[in-house]
């Protein structure tokens, strides 16, 4: 399949104009689309320095994450538009931990999912670090209650947004589930009574790549999740 065909099959399902405003989304790259043959993509959180298209055994790479330097190889980003559409990353989280959809999060941008489940917090976070293989989760507890059935959930970022923190406490969720949690933010849920799990921003984006990976293997090519990590390492003292 030539590259410019996948790009339209890809817009088609993920619309470009989705998209928050200066979002950097779409081709990153020299090769010409309408001339490069595309056999197997490979998709990733982010792209860094070390990685080269030739050890990752691909002709076309599919980044989450708007790249922060020019690719040396071809790179197609899907970003904010796959997190606002249907289906696509919120939903996947969503779907990846039990949870009844109900409504979107933030109605002015479709990022975001209000969702309901039941069950108590200590469950809830057993069944978190198992389902999505983490041993890092962060909690500001405000006295939750002993079950818990509205949850905002944001894929990613979320916690870094005092808008949203703010959206949280104005739902009256019992629970605001995403990653990237700041001081500032934290301190802002403890003083509004948000009840917290930061289950960081890598853990809460792999639902989402799983099921990106399985829209592009749906149009015939051998697509593969290139796992990594959080970019640093903890110090254990």
């Amino acid at each position: 399949m030539l590259a410019s065909e996948l790009f339209l099959l890809l817009d088609e399902k993920v619309p470009p104009e989705l998209a928050l405003e200066n979002d950097r989304i779409g081709y990153f790259g020299d090769d010409d689309p309408d001339k490069l043959e595309v056999d197997k993509v490979q998709v990733l959180l982010d792209l860094l320095p070390c990685h080269d298209l030739s050890k990752l055994d691909a002709e076309l790479v599919i980044c989450h994450h708007p790249p922060l330097f020019k690719p040396r190889f071809p790179v197609f980003v899907i970003h904010s538009n796959w997190d606002i559409v249907k289906g696509g990353a919120n939903d996947a989280l969503a779907e990846h931990l039990g949870f009844r959809i109900r409504d979107v999060f933030d109605e002015n941008t479709g990022i975001g999912r209000i969702c309901w489940t039941s069950t108590n917090m200590g469950d809830f976070i057993k069944k978190l670090a198992s389902s999505l293989e983490t041993n890092h989760i962060k909690m500001i507890n405000n006295h939750p209650p002993e079950v818990i059935r509205k949850v905002a959930l944001v894929s990613g970022f979320g916690l870094n947004k005092p808008d949203y923190v703010g959206l949280a406490h104005k739902k009256k969720v019992d629970l605001f589930l995403s990653g990237d949690l700041t001081h500032q933010t934290a301190l802002l849920a403890k003083n509004l009574g948000v009840n917290v799990l930061d289950a960081t921003h890598y853990a809460t984006e792999i639902p989402g790549l799983v099921k990106l990976c399985k829209l592009v293997s749906e149009f015939g090519l051998e697509t593969e999740l290139v796992p990594d990590r959080v970019p640093w390492n903890t110090i254990k003292l």
